[in-house]
């Protein structure tokens, strides 16, 4: 009987090279249809951008022309000294339109509607005994002061209860009332109603 024995250990085997020629090849052929691509890619991009550019190029001569035209129509209108002083009037109303505009915007104009509606409603809530010496609106309305006399002291809030059925503005006012006696003698009280805007 015959038997075959293997003297060669791994070791001594010999090794296959991992990067045949073949292979190699193969990487080379890739990269270069890589190459290839990119640079493909590059040359339309450029003649994408080169087109554009060309379009934009002639744009811009029209636009040009465009503009020089409308600087020599602009030329010859200014020399119109008529028409420039027009122009120069109009921008100098708009001007203090403008100003005007502003400070209104900017300006509390107050009651714009004036103080008929208010003596009107103080008319109206007269009571007999009770005399108004001073009053006084400030602020467009929104600040009061009424002063006056009265015969008996319970009369004021009565007085107050008037107002505020009134039709003005002024019944909307929380008035704050002091009475006050010099002497207890005086026939009459002293009143003093007054109200801030609140």
């Amino acid at each position: 009987m015959q038997q075959q024995i293997n003297l060669y250990l791994p070791e001594f085997k010999v090794k296959k090279d991992l990067l045949t020629p073949l292979l190699m090849g193969q990487i080379l052929g890739g990269l270069l249809a890589v190459c290839v691509l990119v640079s493909a890619w590059d040359l339309f991009t450029r003649w994408r951008l080169n087109s554009e550019l060309a379009e934009l190029q002639e744009v811009l001569v029209e636009e040009t022309q465009r503009t020089d035209q409308l600087d020599e129509q602009l030329a010859l209108r200014s020399q119109n000294t008529a028409l420039t002083n027009r122009l120069e009037q109009a921008e100098a109303r708009l001007d203090a339109s403008r100003q005007i505009r502003r400070f209104l915007s900017d300006t509390t104009l107050g009651n714009v509607e004036g103080f008929s509606e208010y003596f009107k409603d103080l008319s109206r809530a007269a009571i007999d005994g009770l005399s108004l010496s001073e009053f006084s609106f400030a602020n467009g309305g929104a600040e009061v002061l009424l002063a006056g006399q009265v015969v008996d002291s319970a009369m004021v809030p009565r007085y107050v209860d008037n107002i505020e059925a009134g039709q003005s503005p002024l019944r909307d006012r929380h008035l704050s009332l002091s009475i006050t006696r010099f002497e207890i003698e005086d026939q009459f009280f002293s009143f003093v109603l007054s109200s801030s805007n609140e």
